[in-house]
């Protein structure tokens, strides 16, 4: 494993001298070995797949990271949407809640893919659990409007994930003040 991210490390340092289609592909190729680190049972394991995603978002962009992740978000794998949502949670963490608004918004209003809102929810709720009330504040009511009519959804597996998500929202706001 030692080598896999000495590997890993090398190729998100050397990211920017690729063309944007190779990037793309590398961004991708390093995602599919670093996602299951994020649900390790190990802290120390998540921990280390937080930075890569981490250094991988700095070092590839807001565009690389959506458009690569974009293609989970609709899985009908439950799994692989929750770690295209972890992921992205660590990139708004990495590159500022406000690279990913309108990005957020756009799937949690997408209305041909249930799966699509269910994991914009479950995007902002990771976020309130990576980020915390300090950083969440300036950016707490927009997140609450795009998750908001969620509430009301058809799907009850959204309805579950928003009220879970709007709790993080509230708790990280009653924290604050």
């Amino acid at each position: 494993m030692e080598q896999q991210l000495a590997s890993v490390r090398k190729k998100i340092a050397t990211l920017n001298l690729f063309a944007e289609s190779e990037k793309k592909r590398i961004v991708n190729e390093i995602l599919v070995l670093t996602e299951p680190l994020l649900t390790d049972v190990d802290y120390n394991v998540r921990i280390i797949g937080r930075e890569i995603i981490s250094d991988l978002s700095k070092a590839a962009g807001i565009d690389a990271m959506i458009h690569v992740t974009r293609l989970n978000i609709d899985s009908p794998n439950e799994y692989i949407r929750n770690a295209a949502a972890r992921s992205l949670s660590i990139v708004a963490s990495a590159l500022g809640i406000l690279a990913l608004l309108p990005f957020l918004e756009e799937i949690c209003f997408q209305m041909e893919s249930w799966e699509a809102r269910h994991t914009g929810v479950m995007i902002v709720y990771h976020i309130t659990v990576l980020i915390g009330s300090a950083n969440l504040l300036p950016y707490l009511s927009y997140l609450m409007e795009i998750i908001e009519p969620r509430l009301k959804d058809d799907i009850e597996k959204i309805r579950d994930v928003t009220n879970v998500a709007m709790d993080g929202l509230a708790v990280a706001a009653t924290l604050w003040y």
